[in-house]
């Protein structure tokens, strides 16, 4: 393969020769790795006359003679009878200062390698170049490992293994805490753990939730993603903290409002939840008339949102009056509407037997024009 050469073209004014005197030369040398190259030949030849001189480097890769004829050279360095690279065209002089060029013939290997071209410095942007390659490269072996990382605690959450998981997703947040969405696979992790915790250990859940919570507040002030603020929003919830839970589905649906729908429905569920353990009449009315504002939201967004039309008719159902005479039941105005609606969209849907169900009870007829083939998924 062809070697390429890094070198610093010396371009020098002289004059006043005098025939016969021999100019110093010396360098050093040193190989990919920065280390010396011990042993290596180094040879110029003239381009005048085609003389060779060879000079041999020491140990530690440095090259020196008092002998050569001034003139210009080729000057190449050779290991074991291969040419690593060389330098074209160096003016040597009998100008015998340290800082003289001929005092300065470097090669190095490491350079060489970055992709500076033969015989020439590397130039501002070149070097620019060069930094954002390795820059690159080093990025893409971090993303590597931080991608086998997510890997292994997505494996281990698939088996349950939750303690695993999260402790492979806290290492891996914190090898690179700028990553917005390492955090947010913590909180996902943890959210998880409290959810396979709460039956067994509320306590320990609460615990996962608390982590849960704080991850996403990590994710979130690195980067405002509609799906962190919805997840946030399920921590908090499962937290006891419905109102701020609310606060954050109101922030995804404005961060990312092609999802809204999904957002104004978690909004729906965690009211309809937090109804469902308020003693008090009046506030357990609130928030069931506040959750179907957020259903009513969900569908204005996704007309065809049939779990939104589905679980808004279980909250009107929820304040249906019964006559003690008859035993009829008078349900709230759109009642049976919602149901026959999430029939149409999931005629099959999981919820279609309770949906007709409901509306039998209430006296109205199940429409029969619901055919296989018309559902349409959330």
């Amino acid at each position: 393969m062809k070697k390429q050469v890094l070198v610093v073209v010396l371009v020098l004014a002289f004059s006043g020769l005098a025939f016969g005197q021999l100019a110093t030369v010396s360098g050093k040398t040193n190989d990919t790795s920065g280390q010396p190259i011990v042993g290596a030949t180094v040879e110029l030849q003239s381009l005048d006359t085609g003389q060779k001189y060879t000079l041999k480097t020491d140990k530690a890769g440095k090259f020196f003679s008092v002998g050569i004829q001034p003139g210009m050279y080729k000057v190449s360095l050779i290991k074991d009878g291969n040419v690593l690279f060389f330098f074209n065209k160096v003016q040597v002089t009998l100008n015998d200062s340290d800082d003289s060029p001929n005092r300065n013939i470097n090669f190095d290997l490491a350079k060489e390698k970055s992709g500076a071209p033969a015989g020439q410095a590397l130039t501002e942007e070149q070097k620019k170049a060069v930094a954002e390659r390795e820059k690159a490269s080093a990025e893409n072996v971090k993303i590597k490992g931080l991608n086998e990382k997510l890997a292994a605690a997505k494996a281990a959450e698939d088996a349950g293994n939750w303690d695993q998981a999260v402790n492979i997703m806290q290492e891996t947040a914190n090898l690179d805490p700028t990553r917005d969405l390492l955090w947010a696979r913590l909180g996902d992790v943890q959210l998880g753990a409290g959810k396979a915790a709460e039956k067994a250990n509320p306590d320990v859940a609460k615990q996962h939730y608390t982590k849960s919570a704080e991850a996403y507040q990590k994710a979130i002030a690195i980067k405002q993603v509609g799906a962190y603020h919805n997840n946030y929003g399920q921590a908090l919830a499962r937290n006891g903290k419905p109102k701020e839970a609310l606060d954050e589905y109101t922030k995804a649906a404005q961060v990312d409002p092609p999802n809204a729908p999904m957002y104004f429905f978690n909004a729906g569920a965690t009211l309809t939840n937090e109804s469902m353990s308020e003693r008090d009449s009046a506030l357990r009315q609130k928030y069931i008339d506040e959750a179907n504002l957020a259903f009513d939201k969900a569908i204005a967004a996704k007309p065809d949102y049939a779990e939104a039309w589905y679980q808004k008719g279980l909250n009107l159902f929820a304040n249906a009056k019964v006559d003690p005479k008859t035993n009829k039941i008078s349900p709230p105005e759109g009642t049976a509407a919602a149901f026959q609606k999430y029939l149409e969209i999931e005629p099959e849907g999981r919820h279609a037997e309770e949906a007709k169900g409901i509306i039998a009870s209430l006296g109205e007829t199940v429409q029969t024009s619901f055919k296989k083939g018309k559902t349409t998924k959330k």
